[in-house]
């Protein structure tokens, strides 16, 4: 799976091919808030109608909306924290949306907290910017290092140059999904100081993270990085075909794959993209 690929998971349109609720969606208003909530209470549709509802529902129904921050269904929880970033009511959602970035070490945790930091950038864009960026800079000393990940991209997407800093740190991190984190927000947020930090990831021992860097560093849009992406591939070509006689030694393709990520081919595409980012005007 391609940088690219990765993100688009992580911004999914959960209404996409559920003609039927993505009508709702579309066409619903605030007279139809209660019904909303009514099929919520039944356990229906949770989580598309706590988004329905953050986006067309009185600010008084944040409080219905934060009474699911607990829900066992991962995907309920997300759709607490989209919805709270919808809804005009920053004194509820705020608090429960940095709970929602704070919880949760599990893999499935990632989309919650991913969408949790979302819904802040939201929020700080439209209004309260200062109270939202006293409240990310205060995760980024977390013991979790997915939630400073998170909180870090949050404050970089809002103009604090602490986020940006912070996530130049996490590229160096031990942990392999805090790297590629790191990397891709730096994607996200790009900046010019961060062309330094990115190119050392280029050798990085996981392929994902290397195809990670590519596309950070294409969308500088800085035509200097293009030799270092063009060596950074074969060299990463070099590497998978060494992965794949470590294979016809006997060892587990599976395994190789798990602990260095993708292969030859994601690498070609995501270098290309890059390499053509690269080099068109900013």
């Amino acid at each position: 799976m391609t940088p690219g690929e990765v993100l688009g998971e992580r911004t999914h349109d959960v209404f996409c091919e559920r003609a039927v609720l993505a009508a709702i969606n579309e066409l619903a208003d605030f007279s139809h808030s209660k019904a909303m909530a009514d099929l919520v209470t039944a356990g229906k549709w949770r989580q598309e109608m706590l988004m329905a509802l953050g986006k067309v529902a009185p600010p008084r129904y944040a409080h219905f909306i934060g009474r699911y921050k607990d829900d066992a269904d991962p995907n309920v929880r997300s759709g607490v924290a989209a919805g709270l970033g919808l809804i005009d009511n920053d004194a509820v959602s705020i608090p429960v949306l940095v709970q929602l970035l704070t919880r949760g070490t599990k893999p499935d945790d990632l989309a919650v907290k991913w969408q949790a930091g979302e819904s802040l950038i939201t929020i700080g864009k439209r209004k309260n910017g200062d109270t939202v960026r006293r409240r990310l800079g205060d995760l980024l000393q977390d013991p979790d290092r997915i939630t400073v990940t998170i909180a870090s991209r949050a404050l970089a997407m809002l103009g604090d140059a602490r986020g940006l800093a912070k996530l130049r740190d996490l590229t160096g991190d031990p942990d392999v999904r805090v790297r590629q984190d790191a990397v891709l927000s730096l994607a996200d947020a790009p900046d010019t100081g961060s062309k330094e930090a990115l190119l050392r990831r280029l050798g990085d021992d996981s392929l994902s993270v290397r195809a990670s860097a590519m596309h950070a560093l294409g969308a500088l849009r800085d035509p200097s990085v293009v030799p270092a992406l063009r060596q950074a591939l074969q060299a990463s070509i070099e590497y998978e075909r060494e992965l794949e006689r470590r294979k016809d030694r006997g060892e587990s393709l599976e395994v190789l794959r798990e602990k260095y990520g993708l292969g030859a081919f994601e690498l070609r595409q995501t270098a290309d993209q890059a390499i053509a980012a690269a080099q068109s005007k900013p």
